[in-house]
């Protein structure tokens, strides 16, 4: 019914701003979560959603997170600079090695080419992850 979508997550509701086409911008009202936690005054979020329903401008829907992407996120983000920055220095340190070079030279050139590969990789990465309709919310119902 939902097109594969894992209904365990949190269902959460919005009202939807504007289309454009397929994608609906829906204004998010704050839930219990968040007055409990006070530490900023936000008074509703907004993102973008996937509207398979056909939801109107104004109408009330229900939408779903997709969280199954948090752990992929989270590796790009902090593990990939973090390992290509440790093989960059060990590299870095072979290549002068092997060239009878100054080996703290090598290991620093090597961890700031290798780290600046990985940013340059995550920052597409994140281009082709906001493009990708499959990690958006999705509207799943109209609320009536």
């Amino acid at each position: 019914m939902h097109g594969g979508m894992n209904l365990d997550n949190k269902i959460q509701e919005g009202f939807i701003l504007s289309l454009d086409g397929d994608i609906a911008h829906v204004r998010v009202a704050p839930n219990a979560d968040c007055d409990n936690c006070g530490q900023c005054n936000t008074v509703h979020v907004e993102l973008y959603a996937v509207n398979k329903v056909n939801a109107k401008i104004g109408q009330k829907v229900r939408f779903v997170m997709p969280d199954d992407n948090m752990l992929k996120i989270a590796f790009m983000a902090f593990i990939v600079p973090m390992i290509s920055l440790i093989l960059g220095i060990y590299l870095g340190n072979s290549a002068a090695s092997s060239l009878a070079l100054n080996t703290t030279a090598g290991s620093f050139i090597g961890a700031i080419l290798f780290l600046a590969l990985s940013l340059l990789f995550v920052y597409n990465y994140d281009k082709n992850f906001k493009n990708n309709k499959k990690n958006f919310p999705h509207i799943i119902d109209i609320v009536r």
